[in-house]
C-alpha cells in the first residue's frame, strides 16, 4: 500500500476519534501496515470502527487483530489444518506446511509420525498442547519451515535408499487460491 492511499484514511480515523495526528504518528502507522493492501486494510479499520468502544485512537494492536487475527484464532487455525493434514496424507507421508510455526510445534511434540499415531481420543490433550506451543512459537516470530519425515522416509533412510526418499507433501501452499495437498491435488483445508 502506498502512503498517499494510506494517510486520508489515518486522518479520517484521527477525524472521528478527535485525535489530531502528527506527521510522526502516521509515519509509524505506516510502517507497521504498508505490507498490506489497501482493501485489507480498509476492510480492517470498517471492523475496528464498528467494535472500538473507547474514545481513542485504535493503536495498531487493535487494528492488526483485524487483518492477522489474534494468536488463539491463528493456533485454531493452524490445529485444523494439522488435523486436515493427519486425515489426508497421514503417517506415512513426509509433509511440510506453509506455515513454519506449525512444523516447529509438531517437530516439538515428537514429530510427524508420533502425531499421527495419535488415538481419537487423546487428540483433545493434543490440540491443547499444540495450541498452547503454537502460541508460544508465534510469538518467537518463526518463519523457517522444516520438514517432518513419514514413515517412507525414515524406512528408506533407515535401509540406505537415498534414492528413494519421496518429495514431502505440502500443506497449506498456495495454488490457484486453494490450500492444497500437492502430490495429490485435492484440498485439505480452506481458511
Amino acid at each position: 500500500m502506498e502512503i498517499s492511499e494510506f494517510q486520508p484514511i489515518l486522518y479520517g480515523l484521527g477525524e472521528l476519534y478527535d485525535k489530531e495526528l502528527t506527521p510522526n504518528l502516521v509515519n509509524i502507522y505506516y510502517e507497521i501496515f504498508k505490507d498490506f493492501s489497501i482493501e485489507r486494510f480498509k476492510k480492517a479499520i470498517g471492523e475496528v470502527i464498528k467494535s472500538h468502544k473507547y474514545a481513542n485512537l485504535p493503536k495498531p494492536a487493535e487494528i492488526l487483530e483485524y487483518l492477522e487475527g489474534t494468536r488463539e484464532d491463528n493456533a485454531l487455525i493452524a490445529w485444523l489444518k494439522v488435523r486436515g493434514a493427519i486425515e489426508n496424507v497421514g503417517y506415512y507421508e513426509s509433509v511440510e506446511f506453509d506455515d513454519p510455526v506449525i512444523s516447529h510445534c509438531l517437530f516439538q511434540m515428537g514429530g510427524w509420525m508420533k502425531v499421527c499415531e495419535v488415538l481419537n481420543k487423546d487428540l483433545p490433550f493434543m490440540e491443547k498442547d499444540f495450541m498452547e506451543l503454537y502460541r508460544l512459537y508465534a510469538k518467537r516470530g518463526i518463519t523457517q519451515p522444516i520438514k517432518l519425515s513419514g514413515f517412507f522416509e525414515v524406512d528408506n533412510l533407515a535401509k540406505g535408499f537415498y534414492s528413494n526418499i519421496p518429495e514431502p507433501i505440502k500443506i497449506g501452499w498456495k495454488n490457484n487460491g486453494l490450500l492444497i495437498d500437492q502430490r495429490k491435488s485435492t484440498a485439505l483445508v480452506v481458511g
